[in-house]
């Protein structure tokens, strides 16, 4: 069998390896049938990333506070000549322009202040690490915003949405992920507050499985007939909108079919241990 290619999550008593070829449905019904923390998903951000963000961030600091600095002292200057002369209209009141040109600069500095910190935050918010954990729970991993240590967050699989509008799936690439209009997609935690919802998912990452129609059906509460149908058909339609309770019933088929079949593991379908 081939090997998934994905480091083992250390929390995890076992080591499983999946095979890329099997349908769909044998996958998801092996990782519904896990009883220990599965990675999903795996992406390294380069150091470039991590160096260039926070000198990216430096250069748009040093140039708001400069164009601050330059900006609020030439009307400062220019608040000083003005006075000396008696205006002949009320809207060139030294003081009124004095007040529009600190207005203007502000706003003008908050700009490039603005995408420093951008330039910080972003990179933090890159998902390094996806796990599916039992009972239908996700556990997403990234980078801290100062210290750059990996900080976790778990929330139900139902409460991790996919952009409706964005499939990960295209068929294109050993993964099926490649896609020339964006390089990465988001998930959003719906049980996290805004600054703290959003994660940015690299589509040159590893899925698990090599397959990434496994975050389309997660995440995006798409069903696993269309998608094999899709595969076969090679056929892109448009994604279906997210259901909460996707997850929840995709495990309660899966807990049926093993108390109708107590002999067959799904884990024996696609699984194995590693020796």
């Amino acid at each position: 069998m081939l090997r998934l290619g994905l480091p083992t999550v250390r929390t995890a008593r076992c080591r499983f390896f999946a095979t890329s070829k099997l349908p769909l449905s044998a996958k998801i019904a092996a990782l519904l049938a896990k009883t220990s923390p599965e990675q999903i998903y795996l992406y390294k951000p380069s150091r470039l990333m991590k160096v260039g963000s926070w000198t990216l961030a430096g250069v748009f600091a040093v140039y708001g506070v400069s164009f601050a600095d330059w900006s609020l002292t030439s009307s400062w200057e220019l608040y000083r000549e003005e006075r000396l002369t008696s205006p002949e209209k009320w809207w060139k009141h030294s003081s009124l322009l004095l007040s529009v040109r600190i207005a203007g600069s502000i706003l003008l500095s908050i700009i490039p202040l603005t995408l420093s910190a951008l330039a910080i935050y972003v990179p933090s918010r890159i998902a390094t690490s996806v796990t599916y954990l039992p009972k239908g729970v996700c556990q997403i991993t990234r980078r801290a915003l100062i210290s750059g240590k990996p900080t976790s967050t778990s929330a139900p699989v139902s409460s991790i949405v996919r952009n409706k509008k964005t499939r990960v799936f295209t068929g294109v690439g050993p993964q099926g992920t490649e896609d020339k209009a964006s390089f990465a997609f988001l998930l959003t935690n719906t049980d996290r507050p805004t600054w703290d919802r959003f994660y940015v998912v690299n589509r040159s990452g590893k899925f698990w499985g090599e397959d990434g129609r496994i975050f389309d059906v997660l995440f995006g509460g798409e069903s696993v007939k269309s998608l094999e149908r899709n595969m076969v058909n090679m056929n892109v339609t448009p994604a279906a909108d997210h259901d909460p309770s996707h997850m929840t019933k995709l495990i309660e088929q899966q807990s049926r079919s093993k108390l109708r079949n107590p002999s067959i593991n799904a884990r024996s379908i696609v699984m194995k241990d590693k020796k």
